[in-house]
């Protein structure tokens, strides 16, 4: 990016304490001509700032992909990327890099060793896309860290960690930003979703599974989410479709 430079702050201690920091949890108002995310100021184009300026998440996420995968190839010493595929309508996704290294004409029958070889590309390939969509989700504008989820509730965040730890509320963990509550998990009297206990019972104890199950469609539901549907007070029909998911994963 051209011209990226560190927003100045009050002192050099404050500084120096701050440096690591590359891209904040919010994006801020920033000054004509500049987009400012936390401690990272880029001077851009006026037609570059208007466009990204109604962009600010997708902005937020793409950085934080960009930072994540920087420490990866750092630390494993090889080298990493990931790319951004913009569809018709203007909407960015991160994608994984594809394997530059393939080429066009038929391989030879694989020996074993190669097999093996394929099989930890293939898994390689998995996981960076699992990481790359795991981080756009957390940087999603509806995840609230656990002091802002505490706030929403009215409850101290203390209480907000005894109701992770009892699956009475939905947390997702990710690499580095810590837990993130969905702030839809909240019903129109203010309350969390009380069936997550029930689903975390049924789909098992992984936070993401439970998460995908609400987020996705389902046939049982008219085609609509599980979060629709709990937003309707329709928790029994809910539950009905998470047996069915269930029963299908260990048939």
């Amino acid at each position: 990016m051209p011209n990226a430079k560190t927003a100045p702050t009050p002192t050099k201690a404050k500084s120096a304490s701050r440096a690591k920091t590359i891209v904040a949890s919010a994006l801020s108002q920033a000054k004509p001509g500049r987009l400012t995310t936390g401690e990272l100021t880029v001077a851009l184009g006026s037609k570059t700032l208007r466009t990204l300026s109604s962009r600010k998440a997708n902005v937020k996420a793409l950085m934080e992909v960009l930072g994540e995968t920087i420490d990866e190839s750092r630390k494993s010493g090889r080298s990493m990327g990931f790319m951004v595929e913009v569809d018709r309508t203007g909407q960015p996704r991160i994608l994984p890099a594809r394997n530059r290294s393939a080429k066009a004409e038929p391989k030879p029958a694989a020996r074993p060793a190669e097999d093996e070889d394929d099989l930890d590309r293939a898994l390689d390939a998995a996981r960076e896309r699992g990481r790359l969509r795991a981080a756009e989700v957390l940087s999603g504008d509806e995840m609230l860290s656990a002091e802002d989820f505490a706030e929403l509730l009215g409850v101290s965040r203390v209480t907000v960690n005894a109701k992770r730890q009892k699956h009475e509320v939905l947390a997702l963990e990710g690499a580095k930003r810590g837990f993130r509550f969905p702030a839809w998990q909240i019903d129109e009297n203010g309350k969390p979703f009380e069936v997550l206990p029930r689903l975390f019972e049924l789909l098992g104890d992984s936070p993401w599974t439970v998460y995908r199950f609400l987020v996705q469609r389902h046939a049982e539901l008219d085609g609509a989410s599980a979060q629709d549907y709990l937003r309707r007070g329709r928790a029994d029909q809910v539950v009905e479709a998470a047996e069915s998911v269930a029963r299908g994963a260990f048939a």
